[in-house]
């Protein structure tokens, strides 16, 4: 499942259904997971394509 996916599905479950403070919390702790690792994921990517763009400007 995609992080956003994930996160969408979280943030509806938190409006929907009546939580306690602890749950709430719970549920706000595991979007903020899912968003660092989302960011995470997309910094890597740019990382990764920098370098082979790097690699490629030097063999030219």
């Amino acid at each position: 499942m995609e992080y956003k996916k994930a996160i969408d599905i979280l943030l509806k479950m938190k409006e929907k259904y009546p939580l306690d403070a602890e749950e709430k919390e719970a549920v706000l702790a595991a979007i903020g997971t899912l968003d660092c690792g989302s960011l995470a994921k997309n910094r890597m990517k740019r990382i990764i394509k920098g370098w082979k763009d790097k690699r490629d400007k030097d063999t030219k």
